[in-house]
């Protein structure tokens, strides 16, 4: 027995005519006859009562015919399923990111991705730029959105955005108001910030804007996450620089104000060459062309 036998079975028993069947199924009557003769053999249960101008099903052939047809959906959808597995458009993506990829990149290139493959389960880790690189290279994650690195040799990676920097500022700072700045304004101001160690690409950027005006900033607290930061500088705590993308957050008692001079910052999609996973192709197929937003 089988899939072949069980769709003739359930054509017969569909048609209730060898002749109609036969012609369903692109064959001549014969090998038909055989195939369901062969099917009841398997069986060891008689499923039609052949007569000379009328084909019926007997009891058992009413119950099998119920279960065939189940069998057959069940069939086709595994079928259906591996072969779109096997296209990316099934199965699942692990997606780590950062903060400042969720403010900016993410929401856009998930959006799009689903668009294409609503099917494919997404797994998201929202991490720091300096451990996404190692669950990359350990497997435990397919996908990468982060600041651009220098260790990253080993991974493949593709920039999607290069943005400005901004301040960001208390709601009662004297600069608040203004449409634009330069960084040397805040030479004398109180930083908040994060360790190089967190995002050095984006460190870098922080360290040339200030450099650009001949001052290094008087860093009063470090913490990794950029929302963090924004929500210390909201209670008066300090001032920053941070992508302009985190502006979006409109948080009570920050403003983000424009400055005049800054280095573009880059974030773009890390992945690793020998991962297989059909999805990852998939996604890496949508990725839209790099935007400047600067």
């Amino acid at each position: 027995m089988n899939i072949k036998h069980l769709r003739s079975f359930v054509v017969l028993a569909e048609t209730l005519h060898f002749g109609q069947a036969a012609k369903r199924l692109h064959m001549t009557q014969p090998p038909l006859s055989r195939q369901i003769s062969a099917l009841e053999d398997a069986l060891g249960v008689t499923l039609f009562e052949r007569h000379s101008r009328s084909v019926v099903l007997t009891a058992a052939g009413e119950n099998f015919r119920h279960n065939a047809r189940r069998l057959l959906e069940d069939y086709e959808f595994a079928v259906r399923s591996a072969q779109s597995t096997a296209r990316g458009e099934m199965g699942e993506l692990r997606i780590a990111f950062t903060m400042c990829a969720a403010w900016s990149v993410l929401p856009d290139l998930l959006a799009r991705f689903r668009e294409h493959c609503p099917d494919v389960s997404l797994k998201l880790k929202e991490t720091l730029p300096k451990d996404l690189h190692a669950d990359l290279l350990s497997g435990e994650v397919d996908v990468g959105i982060s600041f651009p690195a220098a260790a990253a040799d080993r991974l493949s990676y593709q920039e999607v955005l290069r943005e400005s920097l901004c301040a960001v500022l208390p709601a009662q700072h004297p600069l608040a108001a203004r449409a634009a700045i330069s960084a040397g304004e805040l030479a004398e101001e109180a930083f908040v910030t994060f360790p190089g160690s967190t995002a050095p690409e984006l460190h870098e950027a922080v360290s040339d804007c200030c450099l650009h005006y001949q001052f290094e900033p008087d860093i009063r607290l470090e913490t990794n996450l950029q929302q963090t930061i924004v929500n210390l500088v909201a209670k008066g705590l300090g001032v920053s620089l941070v992508p302009e993308s985190m502006s979006r957050m409109q948080l009570e008692g920050a403003v983000f104000v424009p400055l005049e001079y800054s280095r573009p910052v880059a974030q773009g999609v890390y992945w690793q060459p020998q991962n297989m996973n059909p999805s990852l192709q998939r996604f890496l197929s949508i990725i839209p062309p790099c935007v400047t937003d600067c």
